[in-house]
């Protein structure tokens, strides 16, 4: 029998392991996904399936730990904990979930730690956290109608040029700039020292967005968007 063609080696390769980590979730799930679970946290196998962590095989047993392929549920449970806590902690403990996407997400917890939202954290006050933002398990990024939502959970203030409207307008501008470099319109494709420019203005938005520094969002996206108008 012929050798396999190296491409078509490695999407087998690719879809056995997609299929492991998805057997790995549907076998959490089987239980799960029928408890109540505080809307805050909850997530679902569906949350998961569609996402880019399940893409990248990122699993239930890759946060959580524990047996999938124990038969009871004491089996299965038997050594549950946030696999990169040195101790068992409290589900609740939000610096710790931070401190876990940080093990893949580097740039990002890196913004994260210099903001005041990490601050109070570490304090141990309540404040948004990656999963605030992101959920737990489905990779979210918000939008400008969802970081609305998600902000006046704790931002209230409904004044004019309050935060939250603030940060929605950015976002709506930290995607606009994003789509020109992504889906440009006829005749405006970006080239050459234009490019570089925009590429450098979104990377500095996006490391402001996680740092919490709409000051900051808003003087890249500036430079972006002055590139953009010439």
């Amino acid at each position: 029998m012929p050798p396999l063609h190296p491409f078509v080696a490695s999407l087998l390769l690719l879809a056995s392991a997609s299929l492991a980590a998805s057997q790995a979730a549907a076998d959490c799930t089987t239980c799960h996904q029928g408890l109540k679970q505080d809307p805050a946290w909850a997530h679902t196998y569906q949350d998961w399936q569609d996402s880019m962590h399940a893409y990248n095989d990122v699993s239930c047993v890759t946060c959580h730990g524990g047996d999938v392929e124990a038969l009871t549920p004491e089996g299965a449970h038997r050594g549950i904990h946030f696999v990169w806590a040195e101790e068992k902690v409290h589900a609740g403990d939000r610096l710790v979930l931070s401190q876990g996407c940080g093990q893949c997400h580097a740039n990002q917890i890196a913004g994260a730690r210099v903001s005041a939202h990490f601050r109070a954290l570490q304090e141990g006050k309540e404040a948004a956290d990656c999963t605030t933002c992101h959920g737990a398990v489905g990779g979210v990024v918000l939008n400008p109608h969802t970081i609305t939502t998600t902000c006046r959970r704790c931002h209230t203030d409904q004044s004019p040029g309050n935060v939250v409207e603030v940060a929605r307008t950015l976002l709506e501008y930290t995607h606009r700039v994003r789509m020109a470099l992504v889906f440009p319109e006829p005749g405006h494709q970006l080239r050459g020292a234009d490019r570089e420019a925009v590429v450098e203005a979104v990377t500095a938005a996006m490391a402001a967005w996680h740092e919490f520094d709409l000051q900051a969002v808003g003087l890249a996206l500036v430079h972006g968007t002055g590139v953009l108008e010439k």
